[in-house]
Order: C-alpha cells, then sequence, then structure tokens
C-alpha cells in the first residue's frame, strides 16, 4: 500500500519491529518499546534488510532513500546508519560497515545468538526424591551395625578356637597329675605325693588345693 509516494510496510528485524505508514516509522523493539525514525532511516534500514548479510552499496542506500545523491549532503547516510545503530544496538542487532564497500547486517548471527527455549525433555525435572535424608542415614547406621556384629561374631570364633585348652590327667599313686595337651611331663615328679597337682611348661608343677 501506498500514499503519496510512501510506501507503507511492517517487517521483522530479529526480535524487533520496522513499522511504516504514510504518518511516519518507527522500529518496535522486542519490549514494545518504540522509537520514531525518518522516512530515508527506514528505507535505509529495509534495504539492509532485504539483503540479509550481502554488502549494499552506500550509493543503492542513498538512491533507495533519498532518490538521487545530489539531493543530500555528504553525511546523510552516516548520520542515518548512526541513527539506526543506537536503536538496534538495544537488541544487539548490529550494522557493520565494510570499507570501500558499503553496509551490512547478519540477521542469522543474530538468530543463532538468541536462546532456544528448551524442548520438553530438558525442562521435565526427575521426580523429586521422596525419602527423608534420615532414611539414607538410618540405612547406614543399620549396615554399619550389621558389619560390626560379623566382626565380634568372627573375632569371638578365632578366639574360642585358639584359646581352647585340653588338658590332661593321670593318676600317679596317690596323686593327680594334670597337665596342658602337647605339654611333655614326667610322671616321677610327684612320686611320694598325695593330692593334686598340675604341671606346664612355663609355671613348671603345682599342687591344687581343694575346697575340701
Amino acid at each position: 500500500m501506498a500514499t503519496n509516494g510512501t510506501e507503507c510496510f511492517d517487517l521483522r528485524i530479529g526480535n524487533c519491529l520496522l513499522k511504516r505508514n504514510e504518518s511516519g516509522a518507527q522500529i518496535q523493539l522486542d519490549d514494545e518499546k518504540s522509537f520514531s525514525i525518518t522516512i530515508p532511516e527506514s528505507s535505509v534500514l529495509k534495504r539492509l534488510v532485504e539483503e540479509d548479510g550481502q554488502v549494499v552499496s552506500r550509493n543503492d542506500l542513498i538512491v533507495d532513500a533519498w532518490g538521487r545523491p545530489d539531493i543530500i549532503g555528504p553525511n546523510s547516510l552516516p548520520v542515518a546508519i548512526t541513527n539506526l545503530r543506537k536503536i538496534l544496538d538495544l537488541n544487539n542487532i548490529k550494522i557493520t560497515n565494510v570499507p570501500r564497500k558499503g553496509y551490512r547486517i547478519d540477521l542469522s548471527e543474530i538468530q543463532w545468538a538468541q536462546p532456544q527455549e528448551p524442548s520438553s525433555q530438558e525442562t521435565t525435572l526427575p521426580p523429586p526424591d521422596n525419602n527423608p535424608i534420615y532414611e539414607t542415614w538410618w540405612e547406614r547406621a543399620k549396615l554399619a551395625v550389621a558389619i560390626g556384629a560379623l566382626l565380634f561374631c568372627l573375632y569371638a570364633a578365632f578366639y574360642i578356637v585358639f584359646s581352647w585348652v585340653r588338658v590332661d590327667c593321670q593318676t600317679v599313686g596317690k596323686a593327680t597329675l594334670c597337665s596342658i595337651q602337647g605339654d611333655y611331663v614326667d610322671p616321677s615328679i610327684v612320686n611320694g605325693k598325695e593330692g593334686k597337682f598340675f604341671y606346664s611348661n612355663q609355671s613348671g608343677l603345682m599342687q591344687v588345693k581343694g575346697n575340701g
């Protein structure tokens, strides 16, 4: 649509929207803030967006915006580019100056830089652990007690096996002579004696006194 030679359009630029009608032009940012720009500035931006990623010569931009280069000053295009940059920079959209060639806008880079919405798989959180912390602690405590009891039983078994002492007793005359199994004892050591005696290699012969 055109009114008095002014083309009206809405043009998406990344997260921004370039809107132009018969009353003027504006850039609307993604936060819904709007900035008014001139009709020539909107023409410059429109051409850069249409040639996304390509260098557009200064002469082509001037012709699109003002019609003829001879009716504007030498700074008209640089001023327009500066004004556009101030607005687009708010949404991280850059207009690049290519020396001795012109200007370029790269919207594809903006699209890659935008954060991607996480997929349903990524946003699905695992179900919370309903087991309280104390339950985990209690399981560990029970395991420790079980291990301790097992070690104690093993120790007791070894102690009984290796500490069990067998005693052999023999009667020599009126005396009873006992000794640890495996210790050699000469029965004659109790000849002529009466009572109960115990002999070991370490302590020698000892008389065992009864309680009567």
